[in-house]
């Protein structure tokens, strides 16, 4: 049953790029979020680039890919010599929320510091 379970998460995660819309940036996955990354506006701190990137990555991606994103980078960071933190992964949480209601990066991140600054109090 684990075996089942493992592969099965395994197939979905590699398979998550598969479904992809015309507008989608890259077909693959990594690609997809490197290329969202890439747009960010300069002048971002870095809790409003893990929002906006991880809004931009459930919009133009998929939801699954910008959680997959952001947790991957938290990991990356904790296992190499980034700075992992939990107000990343809460950034990343309110930046798929923000894509849930607004459609382009100003509203994104209008949504994002509005978000974060609640969150901050």
């Amino acid at each position: 049953m684990k075996f089942a379970l493992r592969t099965a998460c395994l197939v979905m995660i590699a398979l998550s790029g598969c479904a992809a819309s015309p507008e989608r940036p890259s077909a693959s996955t990594v690609g997809c979020a490197e290329a969202v990354v890439a747009g960010l506006p300069p002048g971002l701190d870095d809790r409003e680039k893990h929002c906006l990137a991880s809004a931009g990555i459930a919009l133009q991606c998929s939801r699954f890919e910008s959680w997959l994103a952001g947790w991957g980078k938290e990991m990356g960071d904790a296992l190499g010599e980034g700075d992992a933190s939990r107000e990343d992964v809460d950034a990343n949480r309110i930046g798929r929320r923000c894509a849930d209601g607004a459609r382009d990066v100003a509203a994104l991140l209008d949504c994002c510091r509005r978000e974060l600054g609640e969150a901050s109090r």
